[in-house]
C-alpha cells in the first residue's frame, strides 16, 4: 500500500476545516473573506490565538507567520494591548465626538515617523493610501500617479494597475480613463523613472512601498529610493511612502528612519493600530492643511478637500495603538523580529543547499520571501541577490501545485505560512524559529517523496 501524499494527509486530518468550508462555499465567493486566504483544496479555519501560536477547529496547534497580515508586530494578544481595550470596550467603543485618545495616539506617531508633521485617521491602509493621492492632486492640480509595477496599496482604482501579473493589463472594472491616469514603471528602474517625470509634467504623484513589493517579495533599498526622493523634489511632485507594512516593522520610525530618506507623505495601518482595525495618512504641514476648514476671507479660495469616516480614530483602536506604539518606541519589537527573521532565512536556506534545490528564502527585515525554481543554477542560496533577479521572477512567476504542497505540509507539520512566505513577530522564540526549520525540512523531503521538487 502506497504512502499517503501529502494533500491526501492535509484533508485526512482536517475534516472540520472541510465541514466549515462547505459551510462557506455557500455564502462567499470561492467560500473565503480574503483573497489571500483562499487554498485549495480548502483552508484550515483557526478558532484562536495567542502569542506566536494559533490552534484550529481540530485542536491542533501551529506556529503562525501570517502575523495577522503584517498587522502584529508583538504577537497575539500581548498583554498590555488586550488590558488597554477590555477596559475601553467598558467605556464606550464609538464615541462620536473627539477623545483625548486620538491625541495621545497621533503624539505617538509623531513622534516615530520623521515625516508626520500633521496626520490623519481612517479605517483602513486602502483608505490611507486614497487620502494620499486625493491630497496630492488638490495640492499640485495634477492629474497622474506613477506606481511600481508590483508594488500594493490597497484595493481602490488608482493603484490596482500594475499590481498583478500580467502587470501591463488593466484591471476588471476599473474604468480606462482611471487607467490612463495611472502610469506604471518597472520597479528600481531610475532610468524608467527619470523618463517618465523628464516628459510628463502632470504627475502628482509617486507612490510605492518603501522596502519594495509586498513588503519585499520585489525588494527596494537606498539604491532607489536616494534617486527617487531626487526625482520628486526636482519634478515638483509629491513622493508617497506607503509603510502600512513597514512602519514600526523596520524599526519604530518605519523605513524612511532605516533609510534616511523622508517622504512628503506616508500612508499607515496594520502594526499602528495594534492589530485592529485602523489608518492614518501623516506627511507634510502644508499638504495636510487641505483637510482644514477654513471660514475667513483669507481661504475664500482654499481647496478644502472633504474627509469623513465612521471609523477614524476609533477608541478602541486608538486604545490598542497606544499600547503597542508605546513597546514599538523601545526598538525592542522590531529588534527581535527582524534577528529572528534573519534566523529564519538562514535556517531554511540550509536546508535548501543540503537538498541541493534551486530554491532560494530570501528577505531583509522581519520578512521571508520563497524562490521556487530559480533557474540560476547549482549556486549556494547566500550567492543570491534578489536584486539581480528579473521582478518577474519574484512576483507573478509562481507554480500553483508546489506552493500548494509547500503550504499544506507545513500545516501538517505544526507551522502557518502564507503562500509567498511571510513575517516574523517579537513573540516568535529561538526554538519557534527552529522548529519551524525542522518542519520545513520534513515538508520538502515530503514533497521530493511525492515527486513535486
Amino acid at each position: 500500500m502506497r504512502p499517503r501524499g501529502i494533500g491526501e494527509q492535509y484533508q485526512a486530518l482536517s475534516p472540520a476545516s472541510r465541514a466549515w468550508y462547505e459551510r462557506a462555499e455557500q455564502l462567499f465567493p470561492n467560500g473565503v473573506t480574503h483573497d489571500s486566504r483562499f487554498l485549495e483544496p480548502y483552508p484550515l479555519y483557526i478558532e484562536r490565538a495567542e502569542g506566536s501560536h494559533k490552534w484550529d477547529v481540530e485542536g491542533r496547534e501551529y506556529i503562525d507567520y501570517w502575523s495577522g497580515h503584517g498587522a502584529l508586530l508583538l504577537g497575539h494578544n500581548p498583554e498590555p494591548v488586550v488590558k488597554a481595550v477590555r477596559a475601553q470596550i467598558g467605556r464606550g467603543t464609538h464615541l462620536g465626538a473627539c477623545h483625548p485618545l486620538e491625541v495621545e495616539w497621533a503624539e505617538l506617531v509623531s513622534s516615530l515617523i520623521p515625516s508626520a508633521e500633521r496626520i490623519r485617521f481612517t479605517a483602513s491602509g486602502t483608505e490611507a493610501t486614497m487620502m494620499a493621492i486625493r491630497l496630492a492632486r488638490t495640492y499640485t492640480g495634477k492629474k497622474k500617479v506613477l506606481k511600481f509595477a508590483g508594488h500594493f496599496h490597497g484595493w481602490h482604482d488608482q493603484v490596482m494597475p500594475g499590481v498583478h501579473t500580467p502587470f501591463h493589463a488593466s484591471p476588471p472594472g476599473i474604468l480606462p480613463d482611471v487607467c490612463n491616469t495611472t502610469v506604471v514603471c518597472p520597479p528600481n528602474d531610475v532610468s524608467a523613472m527619470e523618463e517618465v517625470l523628464a516628459n510628463d509634467s502632470d504627475i502628482a504623484c509617486i507612490i510605492l512601498e518603501p522596502t519594495g513589493a509586498s513588503f519585499g517579495r520585489i525588494p527596494t533599498d537606498n539604491r532607489f529610493l536616494l534617486p527617487l526622493r531626487e526625482a520628486a523634489d526636482r519634478y515638483g511632485t509629491i513622493l508617497i511612502f506607503d509603510e502600512v507594512i513597514s512602519a514600526f516593522r523596520v524599526a519604530p520610525g518605519g523605513a524612511q528612519a532605516y533609510y534616511g530618506v523622508t517622504p512628503d507623505l506616508t500612508a499607515l495601518a496594520k502594526i499602528l493600530a495594534g492589530g485592529y482595525p485602523g489608518g492614518a495618512l501623516a506627511g507634510r504641514r502644508e499638504i495636510l492643511e487641505l483637510l482644514e476648514i477654513r471660514t475667513d476671507s483669507e481661504w475664500m479660495e482654499h481647496k478644502k478637500m472633504v474627509h469623513p469616516g465612521t471609523f477614524n480614530a476609533n477608541p478602541v483602536s486608538a486604545t490598542a495603538g497606544i499600547a503597542t506604539l508605546k513597546m514599538v518606541a523601545t526598538g525592542s519589537p522590531s529588534q527581535i523580529a527582524n534577528e529572528r527573521g534573519s534566523r529564519l532565512r538562514v535556517g531554511m536556506n540550509s536546508v535548501i543547499d543540503a537538498m541541493k534545490l534551486n530554491w532560494c528564502v530570501y528577505g531583509s527585515f522581519s520578512e521571508f520571501r520563497f524562490l521556487i525554481n530559480h533557474d540560476l543554477g547549482d549556486v549556494r542560496t547566500t550567492d543570491i541577490d534578489p536584486y539581480d533577479i528579473h521582478y518577474t521572477k519574484l512576483k507573478g512567476d509562481d507554480d500553483g501545485v508546489i506552493t500548494r504542497a509547500l503550504r499544506c505540509g507545513m500545516f501538517l507539520n505544526g507551522v502557518d505560512i502564507p503562500t509567498h512566505g511571510g513575517l516574523t513577530m517579537a513573540a516568535h522564540s529561538k526554538r519557534d524559529i527552529d522548529q519551524t526549520v525542522q518542519s520545513f525540512e520534513k515538508t520538502l523531503k515530503a514533497m521530493r517523496r511525492d515527486g513535486l521538487v
